[in-house]
């Protein structure tokens, strides 16, 4: 590319950019996907000769596609609240029946009226007569999970209720116990978990699906905060792909079909992590933790790769394929651990990892680079 067309795609892109974020900043709603909109597709074209053509024609069209993929953006974004369940009669997803009372309950359908209706997982189950009811209560629990279409869950709802077409709940999965850390006095570490699927419809009649994530952490927090005790969610890798069938869904038919898979993903990663576990002592004896890389990492990392984990003030040095190395500031090695990508990023993105200062960095590089190598 010569120099001429860099500089004016840099330019376009520039004015394209304070385009979307002043329109961004003019509508209503706007805070609900400040954070969160990294991209839009235009589709204004620009007509050269003839009928339309000109900077007038062309801005006001650019105009009303921005405006209408924002709108659009934030009209799902007030459908989909992440961990809150849509409430038909508040008419929105921020009110203080849309999230659930506690860790064991999930998502049982609609009132008539339109209000969330939330049911102890447990009690589901022995409702239901599931046949693995009684290992809730072991550690480590079973994993149970029901699979509902929108008939099931909105089959009360009054018809005054059902004007509301901004959002359809197409359906969704319910799903417990899942283990979580817990400390002393926070009560037993398990969760139940409602993942649904649900439909947002544009003021143009563009449909969004989009996946949901409901349920509370032992302590009654958001599940968002389980990042800072786990590096991997037990869902973690089901909902992904859930969340990916989803966006190319095309239409509400395939829905079900998808919440289904959800179901058996959830269910064989649940088999698969309990092989894992019975075989963590041959793997630490066959010399597979990552502790045994640690001195081979230290000699090869830079001062700004080490990070600091604020909730302990250890040195995290970074090393190969996911290796993760804690150290006090003395120089004591604490643990080794293996972590995903998605997982040391959601934890810097938290500010559970921050960058280490030189004054940190540096002192400690030297110190145990030297021990590294002293006869």
């Amino acid at each position: 590319m010569d120099e001429r067309s860099r500089l004016l795609g840099e330019r376009a892109f520039e004015a394209l950019s304070r385009l979307i974020r002043e329109r961004l900043s003019q509508k209503a709603g706007a805070h609900l996907v400040e954070g969160s909109l990294d991209r839009i597709v235009l589709r204004a074209g620009v007509t050269l000769r003839g009928p339309g053509a000109g900077p007038g024609p062309f801005t006001e069209a650019l105009v009303a596609d921005v405006d209408r993929l924002i709108e659009e953006a934030i009209e799902h974004a007030a459908a989909f609240r992440p961990g809150q369940a849509y409430c038909y009669r508040c008419r929105g997803a921020s009110c203080e029946h849309a999230a659930a009372p506690s860790h064991r309950h999930v998502f049982a359908g609609y009132a008539p009226t339109g209000i969330p209706r939330w049911e102890d997982f447990a009690q589901l189950c022995l409702d239901r007569k599931h046949p693995d009811v009684d290992r809730l209560f072991v550690d480590p629990p079973a994993l149970v999970a029901f699979v509902s279409e929108g008939a099931e869950l909105d089959g009360q709802l009054l018809d005054a209720f059902r004007g509301d077409a901004s959002f359809r709940l197409l359906a969704q999965v319910v799903a417990g116990f899942f283990p979580v850390r817990t400390r002393d006095g926070e009560g037993r570490g398990v969760v139940a978990v409602t993942f649904q699927a649900g439909a947002s419809e544009g003021r143009r009649g563009r449909t969004r699906h989009g996946l949901n994530v409901l349920g509370r952490t032992p302590q009654g927090g958001p599940l968002d905060l389980l990042w800072e005790r786990h590096d991997v969610i037990p869902w973690q890798a089901a909902v992904g792909w859930a969340q990916s069938a989803l966006r190319t869904a095309g239409s509400d038919a395939r829905v079900g079909a998808i919440m289904r898979g959800l179901a058996r993903r959830l269910l064989h990663d649940r088999r698969a992590r309990d092989r894992r576990t019975g075989h963590a002592d041959l793997r630490h004896r066959a010399g597979a933790r990552p502790t045994r890389a640690a001195l081979s990492d230290l000699a090869r990392v830079r001062p700004e790769d080490v990070l600091v984990d604020e909730r302990n003030g250890t040195l995290v040095v970074p090393g190969d394929r996911g290796r993760m190395h804690f150290y006090t500031g003395d120089g004591k090695l604490v643990t080794s651990v293996r972590y995903s990508p998605d997982a040391i990023a959601k934890k810097r993105q938290l500010g559970l990892w921050r960058p280490s200062r030189r004054e940190e960095s540096e002192p400690f590089l030297t110190r145990m680079q030297a021990k590294s190598v002293r006869p």
